[in-house]
């Protein structure tokens, strides 16, 4: 799909260049017509003066008249300087404005062997000879004509391309029109924008002016705009649904496979310690146990692992009461020192038997909050087993118990410490996510469901605390739970408050 998107993409962004290609020789189309026209008229009265200015030089030459050379009012005012060549001396007639030596130097060599091969007089039009002097385009025109004795001669003539551009072809642009006579280098002949003049004019073009072309140009990129703007709102559209529909396939396989993952987890975590009871209830009931003190402790493995298990169904029913939104916290007031003590000691015996250094420390003159204590005490159990699970060689557990503020706020701060194998950075993320699993190994093989520090994280939401956590690789970690004091909140009766979606405060998760 994500190739058949880019298609469709690429076929759009070419569809709106050919279009604003197309647009663009639309709008130029007439411009081009118009400038050929001005270009074809201009030829064509060029050659006629031209023509006539020549024979005109050609008449007086066989008069043989002594006197000056005096233009009539009709002769192209464009004919600078007047020539005759004999085959062996150029006579002037008419000298140019810019002087005569530079000139014959040019056209003495130039003309040498074109009297044979000049076409003549009125019949065929003159020849055109191109060269520079002194920094200066020239051109000449020649053709054959007759001198006084009936001998050969050409007729020659100095175009001045500064008069012939400003008495003749600008004379046929319209005035405050869009089209303009502009010089053009020699690798701007091909723009198709261009009309080249004719062989003369060479140097000269007939285009449209910049405020044409600029109009023109805002016109085609506006409109090859609202293609692509179309374009891209369409495949816009099209990356939109479909990752709306990867996103939901994901969801529904991650959702497919967290359900898959928790009935295997739960299964685990249940089966475990119904086996141990079982083991050491059967072992009893058959009276192979002779020593009272291993009876005591087969005792104790079993009220443990009851324990274990009553605090993980508890956990998976307040899970299932959270998500349906019919959990209940009845807030009073409370001595969290008080839940804090009761939790501690009632695990001191798991933890002294599973080898753990482990102490309390409560400072004095705590305040009071208002709180759930059934609530606190297993969010402080789900911190407490977590600690016990995930220690390896050094098993450490220190529980404090503090006055601190927060965000303005007085309260109380329960941090538990662990010298456990610690969080690593990428999973702290979604550390207090339901059902969510580290990817460190070693997190892996203890088994469990992802459920107790998202509760954790629930509980203390409902409670308007925080919770954060601090850890190091193989260091451990240390989890904070901030409860505001009683004088901060403002409903003073004992009431029922119903679980609501509270904002995620940044934590990271064991």
């Amino acid at each position: 799909m994500v190739v058949l998107a880019l298609g469709l993409a690429v076929a759009g962004i070419v569809q709106a260049l050919q279009q604003a290609r197309s647009l663009a020789f639309r709008l130029m189309a007439p411009m081009e017509v118009r400038a050929r026209s001005i270009a074809d008229a201009a030829l064509i009265q060029f050659e006629r003066e031209l023509m006539s200015g020549l024979q005109d030089v050609a008449g007086f030459v066989r008069t043989g008249s002594k006197e000056g050379w005096e233009p009539h009012g009709r002769f192209p005012v464009w004919m600078d300087g007047l020539f005759t060549w004999d085959g062996k001396t150029l006579g002037v007639v008419a000298s140019p404005l810019y002087g005569v030596k530079g000139l014959k130097e040019f056209a003495e060599p130039s003309l040498k062997t074109r009297l044979e091969h000049t076409p003549s007089l009125p019949d065929s039009r003159p020849e055109l000879i191109y060269g520079n002097v002194e920094g200066t385009t020239v051109v000449l025109a020649c053709a054959s004509a007759k001198d006084v004795v009936g001998r050969p001669i050409l007729v020659v003539a100095n175009l001045d391309l500064d008069r012939l551009k400003t008495h003749l072809v600008e004379e046929l642009l319209p005035t405050g029109g869009d089209l303009e006579l502009v010089n053009i280098r020699p690798d701007e002949r091909d723009n198709p924008w261009s009309q080249q003049l004719f062989s003369a004019m060479r140097f000269w073009a007939i285009q449209p002016t910049e405020a044409f072309i600029r109009q023109q140009k805002q016109a085609v990129i506006g409109q090859t705009l609202v293609h692509l703007a179309l374009t891209v709102l369409a495949l816009a559209t099209l990356l939109i649904a479909m990752w709306v529909l990867v996103r939901v396939l994901r969801r529904e396989m991650a959702l497919a496979e967290l359900k898959a993952n928790f009935v295997a987890d739960v299964s685990h975590e249940l089966k475990t310690p119904l086996a141990l009871i079982r083991l050491f209830g059967e072992t009893l009931q058959a009276g192979r146990i002779s020593s009272e003190s291993k009876r005591q402790e087969y005792y104790e493995i079993i009220i443990r692992e009851s324990t274990r298990l009553a605090g993980l169904i508890d956990n998976i029913l307040d899970f299932a009461r959270i998500e349906a939104g019919r959990k209940e916290y009845v807030l009073e007031e409370t001595d969290v020192v008080d839940v804090v003590r009761e939790t501690y000691e009632a695990y001191q015996a798991q933890l002294d038997h599973a080898g753990f250094e482990h102490q309390l420390s409560v400072a004095e003159s705590l305040p009071s909050v208002r709180a759930d204590r059934g609530a606190i005490a297993q969010a402080l159990i789900n911190l407490i087993n977590n600690a016990i699970k995930y220690s390896r060689e050094e098993r450490y557990l220190h529980i404090d118990v503090s006055e601190d503020t927060r965000r303005g706020k007085r309260g109380v701060l329960i941090s538990v410490h662990d010298r456990g194998i610690g969080i690593r950075p990428e999973d702290r993320a979604h550390l207090f996510d339901g059902f969510f699993r580290a990817s460190d190994p070693r997190v892996r093989e203890e088994g469990g469901a992802g459920m107790g520090l998202s509760l954790v994280k629930h509980i203390v939401d409902t409670h308007n605390g925080l919770l954060d956590v601090e850890s190091r690789l193989v260091k451990g970690s240390t989890f904070r739970v901030f409860l505001p004091a009683m004088e901060q909140r403002t409903p003073s009766s004992d009431q029922a408050v119903p679980t609501k979606p509270q904002p995620e405060e940044p934590g990271q998760k064991a």
